[in-house]
């Protein structure tokens, strides 16, 4: 009776969901039909982080500005913050599948790493996790060799577009490093109601890391309770924040589900248009000014390499004529991170279990009814650390002010960012659960098994400036098919030094009095290849993060301002034509990206508005 009475609270719980991804309203703009041939001043491709920064912005100054974005409106379930694990592998992920390097992801299906990419407006803002974190002020962006682009000349970027709400909330020392008034809206998410909330701060705080109230101040080292882009008790995607107003919506042409096939270059290598196709009619679009390109790391060097713009001799073994040859797709970087499940060590019983679906469906009718509640947070997620590991002795169990091989100890190289997984969810959403995380069967099944007894604390360490780099390649000439994406996790050794490294600190963090008490354990799976942890712990370690190689989805690097792109974004040997997302920076941010492709958004739209007068 117990067990039927389960299942009837999961089903209302699915139910309610279920609604929540299949209602519409008139919130974002309305779909803008196309005609073959049309003329706008610009054309934007692509209505992620910094597609739709650029296109609203142009939109506002009183151009004639057509977005396309390749997917329609976001979910209403993107509007929940508690929601975010759900939106991977939904129909707003574009469900990336990279091609397997027999090192890494050996525990994914397919031995492939999926690539979660935001396909709707406001693309990956608006499936993400929302945290803001713009990355190290002393060292980021400094490798980027085009004149202005230091993390001081991005600073204004940053400010220009933060809405912070919680400033108050801050120490007196970070006004500075804050605007309370931009488009975007930021704030501390809510509270969780999970007491390992405060417990994992406080299991930090016992290895001697700092409590620090704000990673955007002055520094960035310590764990923290980090802000996000939420509002309202809502996320607040790009598509939220800069297509939804009212003055954009009145002058902005969005045309949804529509994808772009291609660059039109003249004989002069100047950018005139784009094709693309919009609900199977194929047709030619005109920009009298500029075409601005933000795709996205992986859609980006697609939509050129089609276009005649990339490395010879894969242009010509796809026989596409070559208009320019540039290293577009190489350098492809991406953080990552060995997915570590931390049991908890209190068995729960059916009762409890029980109580969790009750409390979860009482939790998510106040969310809907007042927008209040533990649906308006993300869970463990807004508990963040970033520490330098070169800084932490072992031996003492301390993170310390002082360098072992000579790095900075305010130079981050790790962030651990944590969520939380329920008793008895797994058992009763398998199917559900293993499209969201792509694990395979095989770890499934044990994690499924000790689910039934035991919660977890998925817990991440984050390798922030990754050695190993890969390629996006066209994998034919249809500008349909998905890109072919090598993303070569840990082929260098280096990277996995790093990820046992981490390893290390978690075991640490295990054996601090909170997680003691907590009977809080590093779950050790049976592994294909890997030798019994008790025999071998080292070398189990090293085959563990070749199997549970987890992509953060922070890829950089595939058309770099160092290679591909001048100071002005602009793709060298070709006019008229721009990029504005994460694919510009050849190395990444220590930091979630978001931040910063934001930024990037901003800056290129006052670039277009100089050079365009």
């Amino acid at each position: 009776m117990e067990l039927d009475f389960k299942w009837i609270m999961l089903l209302s719980v699915l139910s309610t969901v279920t609604t929540l991804t299949t209602v519409t309203d008139d919130e974002f703009p309305p779909n803008y039909e196309l005609r073959d041939g049309q003329k706008f001043d610009y054309i934007v491709v692509g209505a992620g982080a910094g597609g739709a920064a650029a296109a609203a912005r142009l939109a506002l100054a009183g151009q004639d500005v057509l977005l396309i974005e390749a997917g329609g409106d976001p979910l209403h379930l993107a509007k929940i913050p508690a929601m975010s694990v759900a939106l991977q592998g939904s129909i707003i992920d574009w469900q990336y599948k990279t091609i397997s390097n027999n090192v890494s992801c050996l525990s994914s299906i397919g031995q492939q790493c999926r690539f979660s990419r935001g396909k709707c407006l406001g693309g990956s803002t608006s499936i993400n996790y929302m945290l803001y974190t713009r990355g190290n002020r002393k060292s980021d962006f400094k490798d980027i060799t085009r004149p202005g682009w230091t993390f001081e000349d991005l600073m204004p970027y940053f400010l220009r577009y933060e809405g912070l709400q919680d400033l108050d909330k801050l120490p007196p020392s970070s006004k500075s490093y804050h605007n309370t008034s931009g488009l975007m809206r930021i704030g501390f998410f809510g509270d969780p109601k999970n007491r390992w909330h405060s417990r994992l701060i406080n299991s930090f705080r016992a290895l001697n890391f700092p409590f620090n109230p704000d990673v955007n101040a002055a520094s960035q080292i310590g764990v923290t309770i980090a802000t996000g882009y939420t509002y309202g008790g809502e996320r607040m995607s790009t598509a939220r924040g800069y297509l939804a107003r009212e003055d954009v919506k009145n002058t902005l042409k969005v045309a949804k589900n529509t994808m772009c096939t291609g660059v039109l270059i003249n004989r002069k290598n100047i950018a005139t248009g784009i094709t693309a196709v919009q609900f199977s009619n194929k047709i030619k679009l005109y920009a009298e000014k500029e075409v601005i390109l933000s795709a996205g790391t992986l859609g980006t060097p697609q939509i050129l390499m089609l276009s005649g713009i990339g490395p010879a001799d894969h242009l010509k073994t796809m026989n596409i004529p070559v208009k320019v040859d540039l290293p577009v797709g190489d350098n492809l970087t991406d953080h990552a991170l060995p997915l570590l499940f931390l049991k908890i060590g209190k068995r729960g019983q059916i009762l409890a279990n029980l109580k969790t679906l009750i409390k979860t469906v009482t939790q998510l009718s106040e969310y809907l009814k007042e927008r209040q509640g533990a649906f308006t947070s993300n869970g463990l997620t807004d508990v963040i650390a970033f520490v330098n590991t070169h800084c932490y002795d072992f031996q003492q169990r301390r993170l310390l002010n002082v360098s072992f091989d000579g790095s900075d100890c305010e130079v981050p190289n790790l962030e651990i960012i944590n969520a939380f997984l329920d008793r008895n969810v797994l058992p009763i959403a398998k199917p559900l659960v293993q499209n969201m995380v792509g694990l395979s069967s095989g770890v499934i099944d044990q994690l499924s098994e000790l689910n039934k007894e035991f919660a977890f604390i998925a817990m991440s360490p984050v390798l922030l400036r990754p050695y190993s780099s890969g390629t996006v390649r066209l994998k034919n000439r249809n500008p349909l098919s998905p890109p072919a994406i090598y993303a070569n996790y840990l082929s260098d050794e280096r990277d996995v030094d790093e990820m046992v490294r981490s390893i290390r600190l978690v075991e640490q963090l295990t054996e601090t009095p909170v997680f003691k008490r907590g009977k809080v354990s590093i779950v050790q799976f049976d592994l294909p290849g890997c030798p019994h942890h008790k025999l071998n712990s080292q070398n189990y370690w090293r085959c563990y993060v070749r199997h549970l190689t987890y992509p953060v989805y922070h890829a950089v690097g595939t058309v770099s301002l160092n290679t591909v792109l001048d100071e002005r974004l602009r793709v060298l040997g070709v006019k008229r034509l721009r990029v504005a997302d994460l694919s510009v920076l050849p190395s990444l941010p220590r930091a979630n990206t978001e931040a910063v492709a934001v930024a990037i958004g901003e800056r290129v739209s006052e670039m277009l508005l100089a050079d365009n007068q």
